[in-house]
């Protein structure tokens, strides 16, 4: 029988990736695959982030996004999260977004969503222009994380932005979960 890396693990590994790449100056990849690495990577993506944020996904899954961390990372000065969303909130999972829509207030809001028309393909996060997790198989959660490629983060933003720009904005009463 084989026994498989509890989150722990997952974790240690990202993690490690991220060290090195920021030691080392140099691009480090991991590969990884089901909603416990997902939320791991996702964390080390999240905890580590100094200034931006950006992610494609079906809900904001509160089984991959942990809204703690979020939540520190919005409390942090200069900081904004984008969110794209393809699905609908709150079907099949509950959402991180729910208790985050405080930060959707006023003229310059951290927290910044939108949803596509359509699903997209392929789902991603983008962290400070330099760390991004690509997830091939959006059903399986099969993703490759780079860390410290500005150039791979910067295609994955340019394409973020594109489908940003053609998306719906919601407001924080939308990602409130219903009453």
């Amino acid at each position: 029988m084989i026994m498989r890396p509890d989150m722990s693990e997952y974790r240690a590994m990202a993690e490690d990736a991220l060290r090195l790449s920021r030691a080392t100056g140099t691009r480090r990849v991991v590969s990884n695959r089901g909603p416990h690495h997902a939320q791991a990577v996702t964390d080390v993506l999240v905890s580590n982030a100094e200034a931006s944020l950006s992610f494609l996904c079906r809900s904001f899954s509160a089984e991959v996004f942990d809204t703690a961390r979020i939540e520190e990372f919005l409390d942090k000065p200069g900081t904004r999260l984008n969110v794209l969303l393809d699905g609908e909130i709150g079907k099949g999972c509950p959402t991180a977004l729910a208790g985050l829509s405080e930060h959707m207030a006023g003229d310059d809001p951290r927290l910044q969503v939108r949803r596509l028309a359509h699903a997209s393909p392929i789902h991603f996060g983008i962290a400070d222009g330099r760390d991004t997790r690509i997830e091939t198989d959006v059903a399986s959660r099969k993703a490759t994380v780079v860390f410290g490629d500005a150039a791979f983060a910067a295609a994955a933003q340019q394409r973020f932005k594109s489908l940003w720009d053609a998306a719906r904005k919601l407001t924080a009463a939308e990602i409130a979960p219903a009453a």
